[in-house]
């Protein structure tokens, strides 16, 4: 587990001494926290969007900070597109409008810059089941009606 103090200013270079003395009980596990993000990101943003393994942050508020990222069915996990941060003690998420929409521009910004899905024009034979039979082409006429094709189309 990563922990993160927010807004903790220290020098750029040189001796660095860090005392930490805070108390905190933790209700909500950082896999229930990701799994919360993650059913709202799916339900309530974009069924490409998930949830990664959140940091523990300690600030004025300690919370899970759960990575959000999208990713396409032709190039996989692209980028992450924001955070959401979950309550340790109340499980409350940061899942306010104005989030989801920083969001879904950040979503936005990295579909565009994704190459375009390429369809197959074929199938490669090892993925085509062997010793079964080609079935008949069908086709529509200008009426829109599906007729079988020749068979010397079919072929």
């Amino acid at each position: 587990m990563n922990i993160t103090l927010d807004q903790c200013v220290i020098p750029e270079k040189g001796m660095v001494e860090l005392k930490i003395n805070r108390s905190f009980e933790i209700k909500v596990t950082a896999e229930e926290a990701r799994r919360k993000v993650n059913l709202w990101l799916m339900n309530e943003v974009s069924s490409l969007i998930g949830a990664e393994a959140p940091t523990l942050v300690i600030g004025e508020q300690v919370v899970w900070r759960v990575p959000a990222w999208i990713g396409f069915p032709h190039t996989g996990r692209a980028d992450t597109v924001g955070t959401i941060d979950v309550d340790v003690q109340t499980g409350v998420m940061d899942n306010t409008p104005e989030r989801q929409v920083e969001i879904e521009r950040c979503a936005q910004a990295v579909a565009a810059r994704m190459p375009r899905y390429q369809p197959r024009q074929a199938m490669p034979n090892q993925y085509l089941a062997k010793n079964v039979p080609s079935a008949p082409k069908l086709t529509l006429d200008e009426d829109g009606a599906v007729k079988l094709a020749n068979l010397s189309e079919s072929h």
